[in-house]
């Protein structure tokens, strides 16, 4: 009996269970519930960050965007607004959702952002050869059929023009949509005008910008009676820019089917669109007499599928899907990955501790720094950090002067780590590094913790020490960083969370190595060697 419940028996039980259950989860997804293995391939994402700048006088202001909505082809997630001392409101009507700030009494130079990441989809529509155009429509459609400012549905020069391509209402659907689009791609020369071009100049010049041929692709299309409206959005590529861009729709057999004559697709939207209105709007407003600026910020992301998750929460058999029944009470996904992924960057850490031999301050706070780094990125999570702790520590050295007792020392280091994180957000919005203002998502209480011990160390062994293992910290941050934002590892994690019990066999196993460390390897070298020459 007691060698039944042995520390030896019991351990070896609870690696073999903690590799059993997750190998069984993983065998009723991947049989049961067919998972599809593809889904563990990253999708591309982009996160958008909408950056306006504005200078005030003392006056009251307002300014706005259009803000995208998810549908069937593209889902928006993430959304951040950093707007200090405007206020935002939003509202939605029939198609749109409409951002507001409002500041009243503004002094100076201020600066607005808000951010959202984008996942689209390529979708591409099949126009059936014969379809007729309708006689009537629904009454909800009849305004996409009127002339509007631009949109000169009714110029001679628009039947003209559709009596070259041999256009009228006889011919089929396909035919008028295809000549259109090829008239205007190939025989009209795309120009970069900022300002507004109506339907009828762009004809008479035969070139145009996006939303000038978008208006002359209305306008024939509708003297057609074939019901079409204009699409604002942006074509997301890396970089900063000021351009968005306009194609159109056209209703076809019960769908809205897009049409870029500026790129030529052709019934078609590429993934990289993102919508953000319908109509022929403006994309910004604000107040007049005001000197506005704004750029887009896109960088390109990599994130799990989530038609992948959604296939799996629709399942009432899937009892191991975190993320639909996070997504139920409003949790982002963007926090689920990283509460799963600690546990892997405590693994690195347990790693470079146990078996590499690596010593680092706190046994999980690089997991925990590195958590916190995907939102200000590495670069920026390392330089805050080391920051972070050597003013901190200074200051500790101050105290000591006066000889306060601990808990007294330790609240004001910790209200000293608070001010830093503060001072580094203020800067990084006032210069524009919004990645440096998340500093404030680091956990302060640990930090105050390694603080202290990097003064005490400094005063022990000497600054070299100190940082020494400073550094040593900063290399597992950054590993278990690498480690956490794998898009391979994150898919993985968040289709098979179960996987977490792999993670407790691990720790099992090294916690009982015994074997060498590398750097003791590297430290006794020359005796191990000089002994197997021996």
């Amino acid at each position: 009996m007691n060698k039944i419940f042995s520390p030896k028996a019991i351990y070896a039980v609870l690696i073999l269970v903690s590799i059993l259950v997750p190998a069984s989860l993983v065998f009723y997804k991947l049989q049961v519930l067919d998972y599809p293995v593809a889904g563990l391939i990253p999708a591309v994402a982009y996160k958008v960050d909408v950056n306006m700048q504005v200078d005030g006088h003392g006056g009251d202001i307002e300014m706005g965007t259009y803000l995208p909505i998810s549908d069937m082809r593209q889902r928006i997630m993430d959304e951040q607004n950093a707007s200090g001392i405007f206020a935002l409101a939003v509202q939605t009507d029939a198609l749109n959702r409409i951002a507001q700030w409002r500041a009243e009494g503004v002094e100076g130079r201020h600066n607005v952002r808000y951010s959202y990441t984008v996942l689209g989809k390529h979708i591409k529509y099949v126009i059936p050869e014969g379809l007729r155009i309708p006689d009537s429509y629904p009454a909800s459609l009849k305004q996409y059929l009127l002339p509007e400012e631009g949109v000169q549905v009714n110029d001679p020069l628009i039947q003209q023009a559709l009596d070259r391509l041999s256009l009228d209402r006889n011919a089929d659907l396909m035919t008028i949509l295809t000549r259109i689009h090829r008239y205007l791609q190939d025989e009209f020369a795309n120009r970069n005008f900022s300002g507004f071009t109506d339907a009828i100049t762009a004809l008479k010049l035969r070139e145009a910008s996006c939303n000038g041929k978008s208006r002359l692709f209305l306008a024939m299309a509708r003297r057609l009676n074939i019901p079409t409206r204009l699409v604002g959005g942006l074509i997301m590529q890396p970089g900063s820019k000021r351009t968005s861009h306009q194609w159109v729709e056209a209703y076809v057999n019960g769908h809205w089917v897009p049409f870029d004559t500026i790129n030529d697709h052709f019934a078609e939207i590429p993934a990289n669109f993102v919508t953000l209105y319908y109509g022929d709007l403006g994309l910004f407003k604000h107040t007049t007499n005001i000197n506005f600026q704004y750029f887009f910020k896109i960088n390109k992301r990599m994130l799990p599928r989530l038609e992948v998750q959604d296939k799996l929460s629709q399942s009432g058999f899937n009892i191991t899907n975190i993320y639909s029944t996070f997504e139920r009470v409003g949790i982002s996904q963007n926090l689920l990955k990283i509460l799963l992924m600690i546990p892997l960057g405590a693994l690195v850490v347990v790693i470079f501790r146990n078996v590499i031999g690596i010593e680092t301050f706190g046994t999980f706070l690089p997991a925990l720094i590195a958590a916190a780094a995907r939102e200000t990125g590495l670069l920026w999570g390392l330089l805050g950090f080391t920051l972070i702790i050597v003013v901190s520590a200074v200051i500790r050295r101050l105290l000591d002067w006066v000889h306060l007792l601990h808990s007294p020392k330790m609240a004001i280091m910790l209200t000293t780590i608070v001010v830093v994180m503060l001072l580094m957000t203020v800067f990084g919005v006032q210069y524009g590094l919004f990645e440096l203002a998340h500093i404030t998502l680091f956990p302060i209480a640990i930090l105050a913790i390694t603080a202290e011990r990097f003064a005490i160390l400094e005063v022990e062994q000497g600054w070299r020490k100190a940082l020494l293992i400073t550094f040593n910290t900063l290399i597992v941050i950054s590993m278990a960083y690498a480690v956490m934002d794998s898009l391979f590892m994150q898919s993985l994690i968040l289709a098979f969370p179960e996987l977490l019990f792999v993670i407790i066999a691990l720790n099992l196993w090294l916690g009982k190595w015994v074997g060498m460390r590398v750097s003791e390897f590297f430290r006794f070298r020359k005796l191990i060697f000089g002994k197997a020459n021996g």
